[in-house]
């Protein structure tokens, strides 16, 4: 393959993944955001993980639901934890869970 089609290919992918992106709910970003921390963890790669799990803290709401806000951030910390010490396997299992279960509360597949 030459290395224009790749570059082709790799435009019309950005486009797709940018236009995905752009109308997705935000219900639909949160699940994003855990696959990419879940495919990270998957690789290894401790820069992208804590960068998509630092994004599901930035996305929490503690003005209307404080409490859970708060549960949530002291899991996410955790998974942070398990990050940077090299326990990919814990934070994604847990990351794993998680999407899941929001994906089922929000009925996103």
């Amino acid at each position: 393959m030459s290395g224009s089609y790749m570059q082709r290919e790799s435009v019309k992918t950005n486009q797709y993944l940018v236009q995905k992106i752009l109308t997705a709910s935000p219900e639909q970003l949160i699940v994003y955001i855990y696959d990419a921390a879940i495919i990270a963890c998957s690789r290894r790669d401790r820069m992208k993980a804590s960068q998509a799990v630092q994004a599901l803290i930035n996305s929490l709401n503690f003005d209307s639901e404080k409490n859970i806000a708060t549960k949530f951030f002291q899991l996410y910390h955790y998974i942070l934890n398990q990050i940077n010490s090299n326990n990919f396997n814990e934070a994604r299992n847990l990351l794993d869970d998680l999407r899941k279960t929001w994906s089922e509360a929000m009925r996103i597949t």
